[in-house]
């Protein structure tokens, strides 16, 4: 399969936008760590706590594809397709006197529900998403230097 070289740029480009959403995700699980109240109650009143969420990737395909002028999966790039929030992952802590303490009556009365976030997890994925934001510059970084050095040769001939 021939790529041209702009088809390159769009792919890394586009992994470049995946990426930095990624890494924002990321730094909202990291400020919402100990978030109690994420604006919701259940149906007993009580708080609902912050959920972790992760981006949900998908690929892009390009026009050519689209309008079945070539056959196979032709890359275009990825995207994040949404952000999934992983509910239930909870820390429970007995706390009667903390003002989200679960209610008298309820399930688990007097327990503080925490989001069950790892800043070693976050940090890990902070890490795959930096080092894929930098191949993806790479990439870019490159294929402009390749495109100068063909607009040199061009000009000699």
């Amino acid at each position: 399969m021939s790529m041209n070289i702009f088809g390159t740029g769009r792919i890394a480009f586009s992994g470049l936008k995946a990426t930095r959403g990624w890494m924002n995700v990321v730094a909202n699980n990291i400020a919402n760590a100990q978030t109690l109240d994420s604006g919701r109650v259940d149906g007993s009143g009580n708080y609902v706590p912050y959920a972790r969420q992760v981006p949900v990737f998908q690929k892009v395909l390009s026009e050519k594809f689209r309008d079945n002028q070539a056959n196979g999966d032709v890359m275009g790039g990825v995207a994040i397709k949404g952000i999934a929030e992983l509910k239930g992952d909870v820390k429970k802590v007995y706390d009667p006197t903390h003002p989200a303490a679960r209610q008298a009556g309820s399930e688990d009365a007097g327990y503080v529900y925490y989001p069950d976030i790892s800043i070693a997890q976050e940090m890990a994925d902070l890490k795959i998403a930096a080092a894929a934001y930098e191949a993806n510059v790479t990439v870019l970084t490159t294929t402009a230097n390749m495109t100068q050095n063909a607009l040199r040769i061009g000009r000699r001939m």
